[in-house]
C-alpha cells in the first residue's frame, strides 16, 4: 500500500505543480460578451452527482467566462479521484514535527512556485483567547454577556465523521480581561474542561479543528461562494444591461463567478473530492451540512460592520485587530460605491426610479435565502452603497480571509489538526498531503482587485470613480505597511477582484 500511495502521491503532486505553474491570471472583459440570461438552478441540477438541493447556482457557464481546457482538466481530475485518489488506507501518520511533516509534504517543485507557510507567532503556545481576536476565526466570537463570549460550534456534532475520528461540536466559553479574552472552559465531545484540566491542550486542538473546517466549507465555500457570491453574479448578469452604468461598476467583481463555482465545485464536492477526503465529515454528512447551513445564512455576515454588531463585541474594550483591518477595507469599497452612483444618481429619487437598478435588487434579494434587506436596498445611494460595498468586500475580502488566508495556519496541524483521531494519533500522511496541495492551489495568482478599472467605464465619471478607488486602495497599502505586520491580516494588494478559477 506504501508503494502504491507514493506512485499517487508523485502523480498528485505533479498535477497540482502543473496546475499552478500553468494558470494565467484573466483579464477581465468589458461586459456584453454574454447577455443571455442565468438562472439559479438547485446544484444538483447541474451536478447530479452531488445531492445539494437548497443552494441554488448558474444552469450554465456564460460562454464569455468559459475555459475549455480548465473545464477539461478538472473533469479528469473528477474521473482520477474516483480510480486513483491521492488518499489510501492504513498509512502512517505525519511526523509529529512540524517543520519535518511539512518538509516532506511541501516539495522543492511547490517551493519553487510559491513560498512555504509561516509559522503564526499565536501558535508558539496556542491561547484561545488570543486567537480569538487575532486568527482567521475571530468572526466566530460573540458576547453572551457584559464581560462573557463564546465560540459556539456545537451544531457540528450533528454531523456524522470518518471512522476513528472526534465529532467536531465544540463550545468555547470566554471571559474579559481588560483589552484581550481568555479562554475558560471547552464543551466538546472530548468532557467539559478547563485550563488546569490534562485534556486541555487536546481540547483546545479540537476546537481549532472545528473553526477551521467550519471556516472552509461553511464560511468560505458556502457563504462565500455559493450562497451570496453566485446570487450577486446571477442577479448583475441577468438584470442589468451590458451598458448600464452599474453593471460596469459590479463587472469586475462578478466575472468568472460561475466558472469558478463550476470547476471548485468539481474539485471539492464530487465524491472523493478534497472536502470528503481532507475533513472530518463523512460523505453523506458533508452533503448535509451545505443544505442545512444554506437555509442558515444569514446575509447579515456579508457586512461585517452590522456582523459584528449582531455578535456584540462592538464598544466593549476589546483590542479587536482582525475586525479592525476588515472594516478598513469595507470603509473603502463602501466609499468606492457611493462616490460611483453619485457620479449617476443626482439623488436618491433618480436611483430609485432606475427600474434596471431596482429590478436587479429584487433578483439578489430572491435568489439568497432569507433576502438581502439586512444589507440594505436600492432605494437610496447611501443604502445601496452599503449594499454595493458590502458585497465587493464579501467576493474579495472575505474571499481572502476565509480562503486563501488559511495558508499560514491549516498546514500547521500539530497545532491546529485537520481531523482529531480518538486514538490521540496525528492525521495520515495522505491526507496531510492532500491539504497541503488543496491550500497550494488557493495561491494561484488570479485578477488583482489593485488595478485600474477604469477601461470598463461608461464615460469620464466612471473612470474618475475607478481611479479614486485605485487610489484609495493604495492609500490603505501604504497605511497597513506602516503598521506592525501579522500573518492574520488582509492587505488590499492580496485582495482578488473577484471568485475567478
Amino acid at each position: 500500500m506504501v508503494k502504491m500511495w507514493t506512485a499517487r502521491r508523485w502523480m498528485w503532486n505533479r498535477l497540482a505543480t502543473l496546475k499552478f505553474a500553468g494558470a494565467k491570471v484573466v483579464d477581465i472583459p468589458v461586459p456584453g460578451g454574454d447577455e443571455a440570461v442565468v438562472r439559479g438552478v438547485p446544484l444538483s441540477t447541474r451536478f447530479p452527482r452531488i445531492g445539494i438541493n437548497e443552494i441554488l447556482v448558474a444552469d450554465r457557464i456564460p460562454t464569455d467566462e468559459h475555459d475549455l481546457r480548465a473545464q477539461r482538466f478538472y473533469s479528469v481530475m473528477e474521473r482520477l479521484f474516483r480510480i486513483f485518489g491521492p488518499n489510501a488506507p492504513g498509512l502512517p501518520s505525519v511526523d509529529a514535527d512540524r517543520g519535518a511533516a511539512l518538509d516532506r509534504a511541501y516539495t522543492e517543485a511547490h517551493r519553487a512556485l510559491f513560498p512555504a507557510p509561516e509559522f503564526p507567532d499565536e501558535f508558539r503556545d496556542p491561547d484561545l483567547g488570543l486567537l480569538a481576536t487575532t486568527s482567521p476565526y475571530a468572526h466566530y466570537v460573540t458576547a453572551t454577556g457584559p464581560d462573557t463570549y463564546e465560540w459556539d460550534l456545537r451544531s457540528l456534532a450533528e454531523y456524522d465523521v470518518h471512522p476513528g475520528l472526534v465529532r467536531l461540536g465544540v463550545h468555547v466559553s470566554f471571559v474579559q480581561d481588560g483589552d484581550r479574552l481568555r479562554a475558560v472552559e471547552i464543551d466538546s465531545a472530548l468532557g467539559t474542561v478547563t485550563p488546569e484540566d490534562a485534556d486541555w491542550d487536546r481540547s483546545v486542538g479540537l476546537a481549532l479543528c472545528a473553526a477551521t473546517t467550519h471556516t472552509s466549507l461553511v464560511r468560505h465555500y458556502n457563504w462565500v461562494h455559493l450562497v451570496p457570491g453566485a446570487a450577486f453574479s446571477i442577479a448583475t448578469r441577468s438584470a442589468l444591461p451590458a451598458a448600464h452604468p452599474l453593471k460596469r461598476l459590479l463587472w469586475p467583481h462578478v466575472f468568472r463567478t460561475q466558472f469558478s463555482n463550476w470547476v471548485t465545485t468539481v474539485g471539492q464536492l464530487s465524491a472523493g473530492g478534497d472536502f470528503e477526503e481532507i475533513f472530518s465529515f463523512t460523505r453523506e454528512s458533508l452533503l448535509r451540512l451545505f443544505n442545512d447551513t444554506c437555509r442558515d445564512f444569514d446575509a447579515i455576515v456579508v457586512d461585517p460592520q452590522r456582523d459584528a454588531e449582531k455578535r456584540g463585541i462592538v464598544g466593549r474594550g476589546l483590542d479587536v485587530p482582525v475586525l479592525d483591518n476588515s472594516l478598513a477595507h469595507h470603509d473603502v469599497m463602501r466609499a468606492h460605491a457611493e462616490r460611483y452612483l453619485r457620479a449617476y444618481y443626482p439623488d436618491d429619487a433618480a436611483l430609485a426610479a432606475d427600474v434596471d437598478v431596482q429590478r436587479w435588487y429584487a433578483e439578489l434579494d430572491r435568489l439568497i435565502p432569507g433576502g438581502a434587506g439586512v444589507l440594505g436596498d436600492a432605494r437610496t445611494v447611501e443604502s445601496a452603497s452599503r449594499l454595493i460595498g458590502s458585497l465587493i468586500h464579501l467576493v474579495a475580502y472575505q474571499h481572502e480571509a476565509y480562503g486563501t488566508l488559511l495558508w499560514n495556519y491549516q498546514l500547521w496541524t500539530q497545532v491546529e489538526p485537520i481531523r482529531v483521531r480518538t486514538d490521540g494519533a496525528p492525521e495520515p500522511v495522505d491526507v496531510y498531503q492532500r491539504m497541503v496541495n488543496a491550500d497550494f492551489g488557493l495561491n494561484i495568482r488570479r485578477s488583482p482587485m489593485m488595478q485600474d478599472f477604469s477601461y470598463l467605464a461608461l464615460d469620464g465619471r466612471g473612470r474618475a470613480a475607478f481611479r479614486a478607488f485605485l487610489s484609495d486602495l493604495l492609500a490603505l497599502q501604504t497605511r497597513m505597511e506602516a503598521e506592525p505586520q501579522a500573518l492574520y491580516k488582509v492587505y488590499p494588494e492580496m485582495l482578488e477582484a473577484n471568485m475567478n478559477g
